[in-house]
């Protein structure tokens, strides 16, 4: 079964689902919950490009990702990149709450992909990390607190 706002403020009141920060009229929508970046994000470094043959689970010198900022311009990810941004909010789910992770309609349309999508671990706990991949012919930027993914919730038996 489906949330909807109603029963997801419930549950936010009851204490159930913790998520910090909130901004229940910025986030809270009818069936989901925005999320946001936050000012962090992740990368393979510049420098090892021209080593980068292929990334490699059992090579730990090759799967080094780089953690950096978002400024106050934002960041670019170019073309056919690929970054981890994490979310600015920290959620914690109870053992019968799954989420459902999904873009925002505003990135799919600047091409810029949510690869992970799809559903988490019911009880969640933890800052999601959001794999974006720009599939588009132009750069995209991205800002610190944009939203860009939203959670739908459904109670497991």
């Amino acid at each position: 079964m489906l949330l909807n706002q109603k029963q997801i403020k419930e549950l936010l009141k009851i204490g159930s689902i913790e998520i910090d920060p909130f901004d229940e009229e910025l986030q809270l929508q009818p069936s989901s919950i925005d999320l946001r970046t936050s000012d962090r994000f992740y990368r393979y470094p510049r420098e090892l490009e021209p080593e980068l043959q292929i990334l490699d689970p059992k090579n730990p010198y090759l799967n080094i990702l780089e953690k950096d900022y978002i400024s106050d311009r934002g960041i670019v990810i170019e073309p056919s990149r690929f970054f981890l941004v994490e979310s600015m909010e920290y959620i914690r789910l109870p053992e019968n709450i799954a989420p459902f992770l999904q873009p925002k309609f505003r990135l799919a349309r600047m091409g810029l992909q949510l690869v992970n999508a799809g559903w988490l671990e019911h009880g969640f706990e933890g800052n999601i990390t959001f794999c974006l991949y720009n599939t588009n012919d132009y750069p995209v930027r991205l800002f610190a607190q944009m939203p860009v993914a939203q959670i739908f919730l459904t109670k497991t038996e």
